[in-house]
């Protein structure tokens, strides 16, 4: 029977997994909250620059 505190091969990849594992989906995430920033900002934009076209080309203008 193995003692307590012995390293080998099986006690350690099994954690280092988990780390690793765990390091991507960190990764993951915030990479993934940073492209929907990132997309909402540009559809905001978009849409405003909408807004602006159509009130314009129905005439209103623009007030300084």
């Amino acid at each position: 029977m193995a003692g307590k505190g012995h390293i080998n091969p099986r006690t350690v990849v099994a954690p280092l997994a988990a780390f690793t594992m765990a390091c991507v989906l960190f990764a993951y995430t915030r990479s993934s909250i940073q492209t929907a920033k990132l997309n909402a900002k540009i559809n905001r934009e978009a849409q405003h620059r909408a807004a602006v076209n159509s009130s314009l080309a129905a005439g209103e203008e623009k007030k300084p």
